[in-house]
């Protein structure tokens, strides 16, 4: 029997744009979660911000259209 992966699958996770705000916006990069929490979270670990920094995130859901 195999095990289950807990990991969401690539069709699951959606891509997040995050800027953090400064005096004006400062685009840091993309994170893939599947929702905007855990995609904060991601953020917050792959950019290694403060809880002040965290703060002044904002974060969006990526469409390329």
């Amino acid at each position: 029997m195999r095990a289950r992966n807990k990991r969401p699958t690539a069709d699951k996770l959606r891509r997040w744009r995050v800027t953090i705000i400064r005096q004006r916006a400062q685009h840091l990069g993309t994170v893939e979660a599947p929702d905007q929490k855990s995609a904060e979270a991601e953020a917050v670990k792959l950019f290694d911000l403060s809880d002040e920094q965290r703060k002044r995130l904002s974060i969006w859901e990526w469409r390329w259209s």
